[in-house]
């Protein structure tokens, strides 16, 4: 096996374009100094629909594939999964301080952090599934390819499911800069601080693929731990930020092109 093909560097690279991504969004706030609430809204729905899209077609349909041996158990290393996922993320949001754009009172343990940090703990944190779902399904890939002599399904839904989050990726690093901006901040530290936001992108891709490459039979367990992840993020952060302002209607129109751009790309990448 090549470096190029381990699964390993496939992720550490897949990671990285996700966290380019992010900083090609950020960078948007030198085009304006503000976007409107209603375009945010927009964004954030869109971004939503991707993460459900992509959590499904690139995370749980494999991880049922794959336990489908299990016969009417299936459903146990699925369910296993999505939980502990959930409760990871759930135990992340209670100990790392941040913040949410809408909101007055932080979250997590009590700091002193200034309020622009905590913004952007609250995106670093929301990229932490994102980039552990990038290494378990390139990790996923690699051992599904040796178990099946070669075949490049496995392959093809890692890169599905790297498109679809490099696209979120760009609406959701524009979010943050332009929270910043309106802090106060130029428009060059709000982007830098967007970039820094994306960081945990790569380093969540390395020890997902890690994880993924252990044993074959923990697998749907892998996939659905990170979709798991990827659905907390949406329901307990996207969803509700996007229908805070009352462009409830838009953002959900928003989310379900979100989900058809995911269906789309499936589609002419499988």
């Amino acid at each position: 096996m090549t470096i190029a093909s381990h699964p390993v560097f496939q992720a550490l690279v897949a990671g990285l374009l996700s966290w380019l991504s992010v900083s090609l969004g950020a960078a948007l706030i030198f085009t304006r100094r503000e976007f409107s609430r209603r375009a945010m809204d927009c964004l954030l729905g869109g971004a939503g629909g991707m993460m459900l899209a992509a959590a499904f077609f690139g995370l749980l349909q494999p991880a049922l594939e794959l336990a489908a041996h299990l016969g009417r158990l299936t459903f146990v290393p699925i369910v296993a999964g999505l939980l502990l996922g959930a409760a990871f993320l759930w135990c992340l949001d209670r100990v790392l301080p941040h913040i949410h754009m809408l909101q007055d009172t932080a979250e997590g343990i009590s700091t002193s952090w200034r309020r622009s940090i905590l913004l952007v703990t609250a995106m670093a944190l929301h990229h932490i599934p994102e980039g552990l779902a990038i290494g378990v399904g390139y990790g996923a890939a690699a051992a599904e390819s040796v178990a099946a002599q070669g075949t490049a399904s496995g392959l093809a839904t890692a890169l599905v499911l790297t498109f679809s989050i490099m696209l979120q990726n760009v609406p959701e690093g524009l979010v943050v800069s332009t929270a910043l901006r309106a802090e106060g901040f130029s428009a060059r530290k709000s982007c830098f601080y967007g970039v820094l936001s994306g960081v945990t992108a790569p380093l969540g891709a390395v020890p997902g693929a890690l994880a993924a490459g252990i044993t074959a039979g923990l697998l749907p367990v892998a996939l659905s731990f990170a979709a798991g992840a990827m659905i907390y993020v949406v329901v307990e952060e996207v969803v509700p930020e996007a229908n805070a302002s009352g462009n409830g209607n838009l953002a959900t129109v928003s989310c379900i092109t979100g989900v058809c751009l995911v269906i789309m790309l499936s589609a002419l990448v499988g």
